[in-house]
């Protein structure tokens, strides 16, 4: 395998591993490590691939596992019922403040307008079910 292809590899590996991080059943515990997870899972340390990551992506490693961690909270609070900490928690913010400053930071909303997307998607629903009761 040639340099190119094996730096392509993981590079991928690493990207799959943030997703992996933040699947549907994570559970991040205190003191987790990013970069510690990455290098005990590949064979390089994530400072040597980071040049290499950037030059593909366009960010770093850890803005790009910022962005799939908010993409996560995001969808934890439009399409679930936990409470804002148990998301937090769930995620590994040390508080639903950093969590909050986090998601305004990258998408320029605040909580609330994804707490509204949820409950006129609740909103839509019972108007069909009672639309669909008087036919």
């Amino acid at each position: 395998m040639n340099q190119h292809t094996q730096t392509e590899n993981i590079l991928d590996h690493i990207v799959a591993l943030i997703e992996e991080i933040y699947n549907d059943n994570c559970q991040i515990k205190d003191g987790f490590n990013l970069g510690d997870y990455i290098q005990s899972r590949l064979s390089v340390s994530p400072e040597e691939v980071a040049p290499w990551f950037v030059d593909r992506y366009e960010k770093t490693i850890q803005q790009y596992a910022m962005e799939v961690r908010v993409n996560k909270v995001k969808e934890l609070l439009v399409y679930t019922d936990l409470s804002l900490n148990e998301i937090a928690c769930k995620l590994g913010y040390t508080s639903m403040e950093m969590m909050s400053e986090e998601l305004i930071q990258l998408t320029g909303l605040p909580i609330s307008f994804f707490q509204n997307i949820k409950l006129q998607k609740a909103a839509t629903a019972s108007n069909q079910r009672t639309r669909n009761t008087q036919l």
